[in-house]
């Protein structure tokens, strides 16, 4: 009879076990159910960075000087010295010209030069011993005919200087327009003369850039750039706005910048296309998050920010998964660059949970299952 009671009593207890462990059972399976249908995403924190904003514009590079050279008196070429691909520097001879003509005018102006010469010594030196038997009106009168003779083999000396053609600055010949024994004819006097050279210095490369007017007022001298050649891939140049126009091109509203570049390697040819990126606007603690961060709706910009279910959020495991209610943030956005956007005027913190994945299954007040991924 005791024995009969006792399995009695067992029966009853597996029975109520088993019931339990159903339940048990029952209920993780409904959290599971639950924790499935809730929407996963993934966040990150903002990240404190240093930020600037730029544009890109097509430019040119060009000489820092560039001239054509003519001759500056009438001649035929004797000699030239110098061809296409020389480097020059500055009062080096480039080509001698010879003019007869100007020749034969010195040998007359210095003979009456010696003429004159004498006449004035001669009635300098008879006046100075004896004055009355040569006139002081004569005597002051040859010294002015003796002034002007050398006057005038001045300018005639002048004139075979410029036979000589030199060349202005250090640079480059780029073009050479003359050959031995052609006529040349005076660039001053005649405008239909040629040229006998072409020099450019590209020791230095000035970059032609025509800034469009909505960025023109954020380009000033000095602000920094960064310049890529189609010709010269994998080479990035960085320098400063040299000089700019401030003035506006009424055809094509546009603004001349120009920037200096050292070149005395001769790698950027005059000529070259160029790609000026403008850095017009810097800051160093800026905070950020990921552009996938941005959402936008009636020109109105947000981030959802992931709040923990559970208020002791540094003990969670974030690689697992945390609950969290969604919270809508309307932020000001600051520089933007492909990758981040700057945070401006909001309530966001460098230790907020920024939602960057998952975006469209969420909204303001919403469950969500939120993993994280940690900036870089």
């Amino acid at each position: 009879m005791k024995a009969k009671s006792n399995r009695l009593i067992s029966s009853v207890f597996l029975i109520i076990a088993g019931a339990f462990s159903a339940c048990h059972s029952d209920e993780d399976k409904n959290k599971k159910t639950e924790t499935l249908n809730i929407p996963g995403v993934i966040i990150t924190n903002p990240k404190i960075a240093k930020m600037q904003s730029s544009f890109s514009v097509a430019g040119e590079a060009m000489p820092n000087q560039e001239v054509k050279l003519y001759a500056m008196e009438d001649g035929y070429v004797k000699i030239w010295t110098h061809d296409i691909g020389d480097m020059v520097r500055r009062n080096e001879v480039l080509a001698v010209l010879e003019n007869p003509d100007i020749m034969q005018e010195k040998e007359k102006a210095q003979a009456e030069l010696e003429g004159d010469e004498a006449i004035y010594k001669r009635f300098d030196e008879v006046y100075k011993k004896t004055p009355e038997l040569v006139p002081l009106e004569d005597v002051d009168k040859s010294k002015a005919r003796y002034g002007s003779a050398l006057a005038a083999l001045d300018a005639i000396n002048s004139e075979i200087t410029y036979l000589t053609v030199r060349a202005p600055f250090d640079g480059i010949i780029t073009n050479r327009y003359i050959d031995t024994g052609a006529i040349i004819q005076n660039g001053l006097k005649s405008l239909t003369s040629e040229p006998l050279f072409e020099i450019k210095d590209i020791s230095i490369i000035r970059v032609n850039v025509p800034i469009p007017e909505i960025n023109s007022s954020s380009v000033k001298k000095g602000t920094p750039v960064k310049i890529s050649f189609i010709d010269l891939p994998n080479t990035v140049f960085t320098g400063d706005v040299s000089r700019i126009s401030y003035g506006l091109n009424q055809d094509t509203r546009t603004m001349l910048a120009q920037i200096d570049l050292n070149n005395k390697d001769h790698v950027i040819h005059p000529g070259m296309f160029a790609n000026v990126q403008f850095m017009v606007s810097v800051t160093d603690s800026a905070l950020t998050v990921p552009n996938e961060a941005i959402g936008s709706y009636e020109q109105q910009n947000y981030v959802y920010k992931a709040v923990p279910v559970d208020s002791a959020s540094a003990g969670l495991n974030w690689d697992s998964g945390v609950k969290c209610i969604v919270r809508k943030v309307y932020v000001q956005l600051g520089i933007r660059n492909g990758v981040m956007s700057q945070i401006n005027y909001s309530s966001l913190k460098a230790t907020d949970n920024v939602v960057i994945s998952g975006n469209a299954q969420c909204a303001d007040g919403s469950t969500v299952i939120a993993k994280i991924v940690k900036s870089k």
